[in-house]
């Protein structure tokens, strides 16, 4: 396995690593929905990362002018001027803002992807933004992703697997992520929580596996702020402040089955490759991977359009046996 959350998605990767040794099963897997997993939590946990709609904005009264007499003025109170300790608390509890002025991605936008394994396509992964929705007190982008397989390789395996990732509209942080995989050995369920008041992940995981049976894992772990979950890194390599050349680096913290890890973004090249229809200039990026300070994988590639939306043109990593790539196809 190469747990990375660009090249090597666990809910994906693993399944084409191995594609042409595994065989095609028909089984009556369980299978797992949100209301399932979300029984046990606790009704605070469930509160605290309820998906909601926007609150509409608290309409303010026009002020009523009475006829007659002006009233006097009330004489105003000096105020105190707040303390620099009080200032320095002030600042540190503001809420992070990370946006581009404009954003390189809207709301509404759709993009298809190619996953490839020995240069042959074999699935689709298809990513969108939808609209607005609001976790705590915090506005989150919606984006989903879908990856299935084409129907020659269900011959061998099938995949239909949707993950989910809930984004902080200002602070372009992951707030929770979501993944549910139905395949030809498994149907999986997780559901990750981050808590950035207490720098903590949950980690919940229900599979039920042809061979292996039903396996349920519930895990607490320590996260760094401002972390993204596998999906919402596609995003954040879109606006992160990523070197211009090869002296410099971004390190950009993400979490994987719960667990810490970050990536290291080194810069290549620049040149110009053929995707989305067309030919487009492109960055050319090394992400070196660690979990929880320790190398885990380093022989992965990422092209980044120069325009200004900044597309995730492709994603390439070496496998044992091959490689394995995430090209653009189309721009829905």
């Amino acid at each position: 396995m190469i747990p990375h959350p660009l090249t090597r998605p666990q809910w994906l990767l693993f399944t084409f690593a191995g594609v042409v040794l595994a065989a095609c099963s028909s089984s009556s897997l369980r299978k797992f929905d949100e209301g399932d997993l979300g029984k046990e939590i606790s009704a605070d946990v469930a509160n605290k990362f309820e998906i909601k709609e926007i609150k509409a904005p608290t309409p303010v009264p026009a002020p009523v002018v009475a006829e007659g007499k002006p009233k006097p003025r009330k004489k105003i109170k000096s105020v105190e001027k707040p303390s620099l300790e009080s200032e320095i608390k002030r600042a540190s509890n503001t809420p992070v803002v990370r946006r581009l002025d404009p954003m390189p991605f809207q709301v509404g936008e759709r993009l298809s992807y190619d996953l490839r394994y020995l240069g042959v396509t074999a699935a689709t992964f298809q990513t969108e933004i939808l609209p607005l929705k609001q976790i705590g007190e915090r506005k989150v982008y919606p984006i989903r992703a879908k990856a299935k397989t084409l129907s020659l390789f269900e011959l061998v395996y099938r995949v239909d697997d949707t993950v989910e990732s809930f984004w902080d509209f200002d602070g372009l942080y992951s707030h929770r992520f979501t993944m549910e995989l139905d395949e030809s050995k498994q149907t999986r369920k997780v559901i990750e929580l981050y808590d950035y008041e207490k720098n903590q992940s949950l980690y919940w995981n229900r599979v039920d596996h042809v061979e292996k049976g039903f396996k349920e894992q519930k895990e607490h772990y320590s996260i760094k702020p401002l972390s993204q979950d596998p999906l919402s890194c596609l995003f954040f390599l879109r606006v992160a402040p990523l070197p211009a050349s090869s002296e410099g680096e971004t390190r950009m913290p993400f979490v994987m089955d719960g667990k810490p890890w970050e990536s290291v973004i080194r810069y290549l090249r620049t040149e110009t490759i053929y995707a989305g229809g067309k030919n487009r200039e492109a960055r050319v990026y090394q992400l070196v991977n660690y979990e929880q300070g320790e190398l885990k994988n380093r022989d992965n590639t990422i092209w980044i359009s120069t325009d200004e939306h900044r597309y995730l043109l492709r994603v390439e990593t070496k496998l044992k046996v091959g490689s394995f790539a995430v090209a653009l196809d189309r721009i829905l």
